[in-house]
């Protein structure tokens, strides 16, 4: 499921990178995201991203072509990250049921750590351009078909199908998690992905109970 993404200097379309280079580009791309995140999309510049990199235009421009650009890379780049956790999270789990509760964990753990970017990338990333939104369709698409074998495993009769509501469950969940729940204590990544699971499991009933192992607050 985790597909590493071959990067190459815009110097020159054969050469990979040093590992200089890839230090560079990394610190472009962490203050490219703090501006996104504090800025927004349209309002973020160039010159800001270079100055909270503490680097110059110039080295900006051997590694992206512009603001969109570095918005791809970083898009792509955070959905690296995320099929590597959660990949690693459930590659050795045997019990599918338990399986699917460590992916949704993972999930929930990532969206907590990134949740300004994550915000970003729904109210206003996605908007900007379809091959952004396409990047995005394609994430969900690639988590839905590691979810597929689990789904089978479970005897489910359209496994397809059924991985594409989880993650759209995950997903819905975390946002309003993060952005619409107000005033109340935060809930844990287990909770979540346990309440999440049991739901989609074992339908509302789950979470009937707040006592129950499939409850949100267990």
């Amino acid at each position: 499921m985790v597909t590493d993404v071959s990067v190459t200097s815009r110097v020159s379309n054969e050469a990979p990178l040093t590992e200089r280079q890839w230090v560079r580009r990394g610190e472009l791309l962490a203050a490219a995201r703090a501006v996104f995140e504090r800025d927004g999309y349209h309002a973020a510049t160039v010159s800001a991203i270079v100055q909270t990199a503490g680097l110059s235009q110039g080295a900006f421009y051997l590694y992206f072509a512009d603001k969109k650009a570095v918005f791809a890379a970083l898009q792509e780049e955070m959905a690296t990250l995320l099929r590597r956790r959660i990949y690693w999270a459930t590659r050795d789990e045997a019990d599918p049921g338990r399986r699917l509760e460590a992916g949704l964990r993972a999930y929930f753990e990532f969206y907590d750590e990134y949740r300004e970017w994550n915000h970003r990338l729904t109210i206003e990333g996605l908007g900007i351009d379809d091959s952004f939104e396409a990047r995005q369709v394609q994430l969900y698409e690639t988590l839905g078909s590691a979810f597929g074998p689990t789904m089978a495993e479970l005897r489910v009769f359209e496994p397809e199908l059924a991985a594409a509501a989880l993650i759209g469950l995950a997903f819905q969940v975390a946002y309003w998690h993060h952005h619409q729940r107000r005033g109340q204590p935060p809930l844990t990544a287990a909770s979540l992905a346990r309440a999440c699971a049991g739901l989609f499991l074992h339908g509302a009933a789950s979470l009937a109970n707040p006592s129950a192992q499939g409850g949100i607050h267990a």
